[in-house]
């Protein structure tokens, strides 16, 4: 192939079209370069500018970092926590169907009791092996008292009149 033809760019800036060169090649720049630098070439020192803008990234690196292992460490503990209170709830719902079965026994036990005796077999049995009598007319005293819970005696109770 034989050398490719020079282009030519516009561009448009406002309402003017202005031509615009290409760039020289990368060959010429080199020669241009060698040839204008007679003096060593020197390592560049770091601005300011560049070393506070290193600083300024590793402090946000810094920052980033630490915010992002927080929010790991915080999900973490969440995760930890909602698994306790499934694991409560679980241990919850065990101990109410253990009451639930308790209370139910414990009725079945109270009917069982209520049903077992009678009156008529209780008096049988006061009467009959125990040797207790009903209480006759003038044994029996009736008096007031402020306090209707309990009654302590302090002394022997007055006959009736």
């Amino acid at each position: 192939m034989g050398e490719r033809p020079r282009r030519t760019m516009y561009y448009v800036e406002g309402s003017t079209v202005r031509k615009v060169e290409q760039a020289p090649s990368r060959k010429h720049n080199n020669e241009v370069h060698k040839k204008s630098s007679n003096k060593p070439v020197q390592p560049r020192k770091v601005s300011e500018k560049a070393q506070n803008a290193l600083a300024f990234n590793m402090k946000y690196t810094v920052f980033v970092t630490a915010a992002v292992v927080l929010m790991v460490v915080a999900w973490m503990v969440v995760l930890y926590m909602e698994s306790r209170i499934s694991l409560q709830q679980a241990n919850i719902n065990d101990l109410e169907t253990q009451l639930e079965v308790i209370e139910e026994e414990n009725a079945a036990y109270r009917l069982s009791l209520e049903s077992m005796y009678t009156l008529d077999e209780i008096y049988d049995v006061a009467t009959n092996e125990l040797g207790m009598v009903y209480a006759e007319k003038g044994q029996i005293v009736y008096y007031e008292s402020a306090d209707e819970d309990y009654v302590k005696q302090y002394q022997d109770v007055p006959e009736a009149n």
